[in-house]
Formats: structure tokens, sequence, C-alpha cells
């Protein structure tokens, strides 16, 4: 069905220059929170004795990630609105999982920080291990896990709104498919995978970044909504 928007101009220039910047700002922390990220065993005692080997690492990478999800959410409210006159239910259900998920990982992100902290007492790791383990297995964390979760749903479906909108750097959805399943099943599989995950991500975004800075406006283009 052919229609306008009625209301806000979703793709009003300074709109898409804060998406594009929140867009950017994301993939480039999550670049280098991966990358600088300490490898961690199994144990959560373990987590501790990584941490304390490469404390520099371990710090920064904690920082990047704790600041690149607020990045995230607005990013995925910008990309929503950007995106809706081409696919409502896909974008505004994505930008709305994505704001979820970007703050509710903040939640067991914050983790890291206690974690720096306890990486200064090795004297008490394995009673440290131990309630790290029992936060995880909290009935009190399922709620943000789970919310935390929707980051996955979000760039699936957001990406997929931007691929069926047919606006420019279209291969920019499909790249970040590839990152979902690199990023949360190949590095569980593979050591290559995490290097790999990075790349794509930041490669993934930079072309939502490019496609935002070149996109006209939904009447120059003739917008169609959709529903999907």
């Amino acid at each position: 069905m052919r229609g306008s928007i009625v209301g806000m101009d979703t793709t009003h220039p300074p709109l898409r220059r804060l998406t594009a910047i929140a867009l950017a700002l994301f993939a480039l922390l999550s670049f280098g929170f991966i990358l600088l990220a300490p490898e961690l065993p199994d144990d959560r005692a373990g987590w501790l004795t990584s941490f304390a080997a490469a404390p520099g690492r371990a710090a920064a990478s904690t920082h990047l990630f704790l600041w690149s999800q607020p990045a995230f959410a607005v990013a995925s409210v910008g990309l929503a609105l950007w995106l809706r006159p081409y696919s409502r239910r896909l974008a505004m259900t994505g930008g709305t999982l994505g704001v979820l998920s970007g703050f509710m990982h903040l939640v067991p992100g914050s983790w890291g920080l206690t974690q720096l902290v306890m990486a200064d007492d090795p004297g008490r790791y394995e009673i440290y291990g131990q309630l790290l383990d029992a936060m995880e297995q909290s009935p009190h964390m399922i709620p943000y896990f789970l919310a935390g979760l929707g980051m996955v749903p979000a760039i699936i479906l957001l990406g997929a709104a931007h691929f069926r909108s047919r606006l420019p750097m279209r291969w920019a959805g499909p790249v970040l498919w590839a990152w979902v399943v690199v990023e949360f099943v190949g590095t569980a599989l593979f050591t290559w995978a995490m290097p790999l995950s990075a790349m794509l991500l930041l490669l993934g975004c930079a072309g939502l970044v490019a496609g935002l800075v070149q996109a006209d406006s939904p009447s120059s283009q003739d917008a169609e909504l959709v529903s999907a």
C-alpha cells in the first residue's frame, strides 16, 4: 500500500546523523571489546585469574562493552524510525528489542566491574567464584538475561527491514546476520571466530552508517509502507 508517515519526520537528516553516530560508536566500541577481551575459562574463579593476568585489557574491554550498550539502544531507536516507512512491523519490533537488550545488558555486564575489583584479591578467588556462580544462577537474573538476548532478534529484524527497504548498502543486513551466527555459534567452537565476529560487526554497521548518510527522504524515494 502506498502511503506517507503522519507526524514525525522519521528520516529527518539530524535524526539520521544521530543514528549514524550511535551506530558507529556501537560498532567501534564492540570491536574494541571483542578484540581486547581476555580469554576466559569455564569456571568463574578462573575468570578472576584471567582478569588479574591482563588487568589493562580486562578493564578496557569491560568499559568498552558497557558504553557500547547505550549506543546500541540509541541506534536501535533511530534505525526503527528510519526503516519504519518501509517495513513497519520488522522495524518497530526490532527497535523495541534493541532498546530493551541495550539497557538490560548493563545488569550482567556490570559484573565485569565487580570482577575487576575481585581480581585484586587472589586470596578470595574461590569464594568470589562461588558468589559469581550463585549470581549467574539466581532466578532474579532471568529477566535481564532474556531481555539481553533480545539483541539477536533485534539485529536480525532490523537487518531484514533494511534489506527489504532496498535502501543503499542493502548488503549490510546479511552481513549482520552472518555476525549473529559467528558470534553466538562460531565463537563457542573456533578460536578464529572471535576476530571474524569483530570484523563482520564492524562491516555490517559500517554499511548501515553509509546507508544512513546516503539515504534520501521517503518522499523523494516514494517509500512504500509494508507490513511484515
